[in-house]
Formats: C-alpha cells, sequence, structure tokens
C-alpha cells in the first residue's frame, strides 16, 4: 500500500468513526431508557432518617431551610413541604427538596378582665396576639365597658398573631315602669313578671275611694326608669 493510500485509509476511518458517534448522539442514545428511581416518603422523617433513605437510593436530599409549619400536627425537627411528592420518578443524582419544621412562637394570653376594651385591645396587641370576636353581655358585677372573660383564658399558649375573643359588659336595658294603681295583687304580680322585674314589699294601705286588694301605691312610682330584676315595692289597699 502506498503512502498516499494509507492516508486516505486513515482519513476514511476517521470520518466513519466520527459519524458513527454523531448518529449514535442523536438517534440512538436518546431513544435509550433512562434509569429512574421513584421518590420514597420523607415527609414527617428526621434529616437523618431521610438521609438514610434517599441516598440508598442514588437521590440528593436538599433542605430548603427552616420554617414554622402552618399545621399544628408538623412535629419539631422534622421534615415538611416535601418535593417532588411521593411516588414521583427521579433520575439518579436527582434532588428531593423538603423544610424542617421549627417551633412556633408562643405568646400567653393576657389577664384582661375588668380591664376597658381599648386596654384590653392594647395589651393583645402588645402580646403579638390579635383581637377576635367582641360580644356584649349584661353582668351584674361589672360597669359597662368592661372585659367579663376572654376565649382563650389568660395564661394560654397561642402562636403569634392567634386572636383572643372578649366578652365585655354591657348596660341593661331600662324602660318606664308603668303604672299599677288600680290593679289586683295578682294582676299587678304577673305584669311585673312580664316584664321582667321583682315584686318587693307588699304593705296595707286605706283607701274608701278604692276596691279592697287593689294597688294604691307603688314604689318606684310609675314613669321611673327601671331595668330587668329589679325589685318594685306595692301598697293594697285593706
Amino acid at each position: 500500500m502506498s503512502i498516499g493510500q494509507y492516508v486516505v485509509s486513515s482519513l476514511l476511518s476517521v470520518v466513519i468513526s466520527a459519524s458513527t458517534v454523531m448518529v449514535m448522539h442523536l438517534y440512538v442514545t436518546p431513544k435509550l431508557p433512562v434509569a429512574t428511581v421513584e421518590v420514597p416518603q420523607i415527609s414527617g422523617l428526621t434529616v437523618e432518617q431521610a438521609r438514610a433513605i434517599t441516598e440508598p437510593l442514588g437521590l440528593l436530599l436538599v433542605l430548603d431551610g427552616e420554617k414554622i409549619p402552618e399545621a399544628d400536627k408538623v412535629q419539631t425537627g422534622s421534615l415538611f413541604e416535601q418535593r417532588p411528592l411521593k411516588g414521583s420518578r427521579l433520575i439518579h443524582g436527582g434532588e428531593v427538596h423538603a423544610s424542617v419544621a421549627i417551633p412556633p412562637q408562643l405568646s400567653t394570653v393576657p389577664a384582661l378582665v375588668g380591664q376597658n376594651l381599648t386596654a384590653a385591645e392594647q395589651q393583645i396587641q402588645a402580646a403579638g396576639l390579635r383581637l377576635g370576636v367582641v360580644t356584649e353581655e349584661v353582668s351584674a358585677t361589672l360597669p359597662p365597658g368592661q372585659v367579663i372573660s376572654t376565649r382563650p383564658v389568660a395564661g394560654e399558649k397561642l402562636r403569634k398573631n392567634d386572636s383572643v375573643s372578649l366578652v365585655v359588659s354591657k348596660a341593661q336595658e331600662q324602660f318606664d315602669l308603668p303604672s299599677l294603681r288600680g290593679r289586683s295583687l295578682g294582676s299587678a304580680k304577673a305584669q311585673l313578671e312580664q316584664l321582667g322585674l321583682v315584686l318587693g314589699d307588699v304593705r296595707k294601705g286605706t283607701d274608701d275611694n278604692a276596691a279592697d286588694g287593689v294597688v294604691l301605691r307603688q314604689n318606684p312610682p310609675a314613669g321611673t326608669k327601671v331595668q330587668k330584676g329589679q325589685k318594685v315595692d306595692l301598697t293594697i289597699n285593706d
């Protein structure tokens, strides 16, 4: 073989080899199946437990940092917000991401009973909490506008920005006491009970111009502003 023939033969071999590599790269290799592994469940596990599962599968555990989980059931130190989820498939060396749960910041519900609404709201905010629902009830011991109770109760631990609901005292509704003069004792008592009032002392009096057994006078007198539960004394003609 001459030197020229040898050179041509060598060049031809190089061209054929390069063509073969190109064909394999462009047409054959993409059609070969890629080995994948199923992503395991790592949510709820510790970092060490998760690595012990992912590393033998050829997967890389990537921690996205520490976060406070929104759900109370997530245990501190465990993983959550896994992606991709269990059952997904990754190639060898693929990444499985998750966050590490840290405990939430807690605030203590302050003692608010007996304080006015404005002061109570300020203390709630100072504790890192927020005012929730405010309802009103009549209190026999507290003046209007003061806190009767809280939900949750004082001393309970809450997450930051959780709400505290209040029950605040309100004034009893007042109304004009009607006249009971001329009514029988039984009729007068029934009307008082219907109005939410209480029959007080019953005394005897005399009025020749009135029928026996009817109301002559009442205390407080008719037209007085009264509220439910108040006593009304009567004087009955004898």
